[in-house]
């Protein structure tokens, strides 16, 4: 492979990176005690970080983006149905931002992104309870 070849596979995935805001965290995941009981959790929650006091299990990351511009609100739904699919009732690790895209009519386009969870238990707390947020 020449020189440009090398130059331009370098700078496609240096574009290609700045088109994501997802970060892989590591978690300390807490299991059930022994005895303890599922309980479904019934609201979705968004967690900048992780659960508090609460038995999760980590699914997978889950990332949804606009096509440009516009609020990182509005994704917020498609990231919950995404989420669901995958089995889990609330988002940590969540980053919300305007990102720039690798096409020239996607130059600034919203991003949602974070790692989908399944709480286990939540031990009767709410969703603020827990550290997160609706």
């Amino acid at each position: 492979m020449n020189f440009k070849g090398v130059i331009f596979l370098a700078a496609a995935a240096i574009a290609l990176q700045a088109c994501s805001n997802y970060q892989p965290r590591v978690y300390n995941e807490v299991p059930l005690v022994e005895g303890e009981e599922v309980v479904p959790f019934e609201e979705f929650c968004y967690f900048e970080t992780e659960p508090n006091g609460a038995a999760f299990k980590v699914l997978r990351k889950a990332v949804v983006g606009g096509g440009s511009y516009g609020s990182t609100e509005s994704l917020k739904p498609t990231l919950e149905q995404k989420v669901a699919k995958l089995g889990g009732n609330s988002i940590a690790n969540f980053k919300a931002s305007q990102r720039f895209g690798f096409w020239p009519w996607r130059f600034i386009r919203p991003v949602v992104s974070g790692d989908a969870i399944q709480i286990l238990n939540a031990n009767g707390k709410s969703c603020e309870e827990l550290g997160g947020r609706h």
